[in-house]
């Protein structure tokens, strides 16, 4: 399975010749490059403008734009469950509402907070616990920030963390850089002098390893 991120909390996965964009922004709007692939599924977990250009992921591949939903999903051997949860601490009062999501390929679960910004409580853990990859926002401001993502860390265990969300040199968001995060959270840190990297869905560790991948 390839893992590719495009800066902010754009992932593309990819296993078996199937692609999935998660989250696609079109780095215009955020002084980025634009990432562009022929998915076969787009998820979008929330109709802001830096998760929603579903043109730059849109092809003669794509199958399905997934968005709006809550519950239970099958595309192809894949199966998702999406839960909504609030973009803020005021029960989405402020910024609204994001679909988080579980993806499950070959027993590998993948979860991906959106734009969470509530604190790790026990909903949550009853939700995603256990966790095999995790993606989750670092960069604070519009979400949770990097000491309330190491509280997730710490409680969800994943073997594999992805930060996303984070500022990148040169985006005219104005989130913490990873900085911060890197230099509080005491697990393995790997970087990845790519914007992607291949998993061994065999080979996980059971200890949690971040792996910090670089924009391009």
């Amino acid at each position: 399975m390839k893992i590719k991120w495009c800066g902010n909390s754009y992932f593309i996965i990819e296993k078996d010749d199937i692609k999935i964009a998660i989250d696609p922004h079109d780095g215009y709007s955020l002084n980025l490059k634009p990432c562009y692939v022929n998915a076969d599924y787009i998820i979008i977990t929330h109709n802001h403008y830096d998760h929603n250009a579903v043109e730059v992921s849109y092809g003669d591949k794509t199958k399905e734009i997934i968005k709006n939903f809550i519950g239970k999903k099958k595309i192809d051997s894949i199966n998702l469950e999406f839960y909504e949860m609030a973009h803020d601490k005021n029960e989405g009062k402020v910024f609204g509402m994001v679909k988080t999501f579980k993806l499950i390929i070959d027993d590998i679960k993948i979860v991906n907070l959106s734009d969470i910004g509530v604190r790790f409580n026990k909903l949550i853990k009853d939700i995603f616990y256990p966790v095999d990859i995790l993606m989750i926002p670092v960069g604070g401001v519009t979400t949770i920030n990097y000491l309330e993502a190491i509280e997730y860390i710490e409680n969800l265990k994943p073997k594999i963390v992805f930060p996303m969300h984070y500022w990148i040199k040169g985006s005219t968001l104005p989130y913490d850089s990873i900085e911060k995060f890197i230099n509080s959270i005491n697990y393995k840190k790997i970087l990845i002098n790519s914007n992607e990297v291949n998993i061994n869905l065999n080979a996980l560790h059971d200890d949690v390893e971040i792996l910090i991948l670089k924009y391009e």
